[in-house]
Parts: structure tokens; sequence; C-alpha cells
């Protein structure tokens, strides 16, 4: 029997990765997403009908640099509740995705902060859950705004720190496995992360390979910003073949030249 999984922020870069994997595998995929006027509040609705096997809830604010905490906390705690309360309530599995920064080392603001207290709330209220902690996720066609969006997309790039932050590049095919991994998984908390901890000027100069780009190098530290990126190992790692960021750059860039698209 085909399985019927839902996606909220399916219409994200994460999401429709995770769409287009789950649709490969006969999986039918009920996408939720603001871009198409549901909310993922509409999750409580549909599993009422008793025919959802997971819902992967990824829909989130996703930057530590937003200031609109209003907002943070209306969609990534209050939403959350409701979805993992109608998960517990109707049995159906939930994976969320969690992040690095609610790792209390790495917590810089109140993205951070919804993060783990999801982690904590599910870890009582919604046991069979699985958080999966995200490490600076990137591959083809990247969110705006995003450090590689930036690199790829613009002929100037500053770095701030004079580009010595330490982030865990995880490449999205990575990610996918991952969440789709933890459907059978009985942990309620797992990393999904390339742990080879790299600077954002090594990941920079990957980027540089292969088109033209000016590197600023900013002897600064944003609010908010955290200068390394650090997993907690006491945390399971799912066992992937990760893909290292030289591997993961080179396929963006074989991708970008697939399609025909020159820099």
């Amino acid at each position: 029997m085909m399985r019927k999984m839902i996606v909220t922020g399916s219409e994200g870069f994460i999401g429709k990765a995770l769409c287009q994997e789950l649709a490969k595998r006969n999986v039918e995929v009920i996408g939720i997403d603001r871009k198409n006027g549901t909310e993922a509040s509409k999750v409580c609705e549909l599993l009422k009908y008793g025919d959802i096997d997971c819902v992967f809830h990824l829909a989130a604010q996703t930057s530590v640099f937003n200031g609109n905490l209003e907002q943070i906390r209306k969609d990534n705690i209050d939403t959350f509740m409701s979805v993992a309360d109608a998960c517990n309530q109707y049995h159906v599995k939930l994976v969320y995705a969690s992040s690095s920064t609610a790792n209390p080392e790495n917590t810089t603001s109140l993205y951070g902060i919804s993060k783990y207290f999801d982690e904590q709330y599910a870890s009582i209220y919604c046991k069979a859950a699985t958080g999966c902690r995200l490490h600076n996720v990137y591959g083809p066609n990247p969110r705006k705004r995003t450090l590689l969006w930036c690199l790829m997309e613009k002929e100037n790039v500053s770095l701030y720190n004079c580009g010595q932050n330490i982030r865990c590049f995880t490449y999205i095919d990575d990610i996918v496995e991952g969440l789709i991994y933890a459907v059978g998984c009985n942990r309620q908390l797992i990393n999904i992360c390339n742990v080879q901890p790299v600077t954002t000027m090594y990941f920079a100069t990957l980027v540089k390979y292969y088109k033209s780009l000016e590197i600023e190098l900013i002897n600064e530290k944003r609010d908010f910003d955290n200068l390394e990126q650090s997993v907690n190992r006491d945390i399971y790692l799912v066992p992937l073949s990760y893909t290292s960021v030289e591997d993961g750059v080179k396929k963006i860039f074989d991708e970008r030249k697939g399609k025909d698209i020159s820099y």
C-alpha cells in the first residue's frame, strides 16, 4: 500500500527536496506551506482521518538574525505545540526539524531557544517524536540570504570574523536521507550532520574555485552570530556516508553546468 505523509514547509529549501525524494519512493505527500495558503496548524485537521503515517514538521522561522520575536514564538513554539499534540493524540509519527542552534553552547537568539524548547516539549508531550538537529544545510538553489546564496549570486561577499567562523556544512541529500531515516527511528533526538568542521573562509574558497568572486574579510562579529557551531556528540549521529564540502560544492556547480547556467 502507498504510504501517506505530511510535510509542513513543503515549499522551503529542505521541504521541496524531501517531497521530491518521498515521491520517488511512492509515498503520497500532502504538502503544507504558507506560500500556498495553508498553515502548519492544518495538520491537526488532517490527522483526524486516520490515514497519515508520518508528519514531517519543517515549517518554521529559520534565521538567528530574525528580530520578529512574536512571529518566532507563534511559528516555532505555538504551532509546534499544536502539531506535536495532534500527532500524540492520533498516534502518528512526528519527525521535526531542530537545529544545531538548539545546542545550548550554540544558542545566541530566540530561534535557538525556540528549537531547544521544541526538543524539550516533544520529549515530554510527544515521546514517540524524533527531533533532527540539522547542521548548516546547503545544496543547489539555496535559500536566499544564506551564505551559499550570497556566494553564488553576488560578485562581492563580506565574511565576518575574518571568515574564521566554524561550521559543519551538511549537504541537502544527506539531510533528506537523515529525515527519512528518522521515520523508523525510536530515538527522541538525533544529529544529521557532516562532522567535518570548516571555516566560512574555506567554504567560500571552494565556491571561488568555480566562479569569479571577491571576498572581503571583516574583523567584526555580528550580533547573534556564533563563532563556532559545535556538535553535541552525546546525541546519536545518523550513520550516513556524508558528502564532504569539497564534493558538495562540486555537485552544485556540476548541476548548474548541466543546466547551462554560467557565471
